[in-house]
């Protein structure tokens, strides 16, 4: 299995997830192949792990984005056990990432911060998923409020 013939769609991902995630792979592909970096079952399914997990991460920071009440009080709503489980998955989308580029290192074909210039995209989309509302940067600059 090469990451061509990888199936990125899942029961429980939208339409616009199978897309980002059909992209990502175009992207990493394109990334292995300049980098000479050998594809195989094992790296393609690492690169499904940093795709999930990537994925995970951007619907859980979805909470993130702050809510305007309808006096026009902004509220961030998110509970600590939310919080809880955005770090976690953080820190295992960045397990995923240090093992993908490991095992290209070990594959003889080290990628070096290719994976991270990769990933910049969904975390520019999380910024603007915070952004997009005119409020949600109000919120940002003055969390007291």
């Amino acid at each position: 299995m090469g990451l061509q013939e990888s199936v990125w769609r899942e029961s429980w991902m939208t339409e616009e997830e199978c897309q980002r995630m059909r992209r990502f792979a175009a992207s990493i592909r394109r990334l292995f192949k300049t980098k000479g970096v050998q594809e195989t079952p094992l790296l393609a399914l690492r690169v499904i792990d940093v795709g999930i997990h990537s994925l995970l991460a951007r619907r859980l920071e979805r909470v993130l984005e702050p809510s305007v009440k309808e006096n026009g009080e902004v509220s961030l709503d998110i509970s600590g056990p939310q919080a809880d489980h955005i770090g976690k998955i953080r820190e295992r989308l960045r397990k995923a990432i240090r093992e993908l580029e490991d095992a290209c290192t070990r594959l003889g074909s080290p990628i070096d911060v290719g994976i991270a210039d990769q990933l910049l995209p969904l975390v520019r989309e999380t910024q603007q998923l915070l952004q997009s509302n005119p409020s949600a940067s109000e919120f940002l600059d003055n969390p007291t409020r």
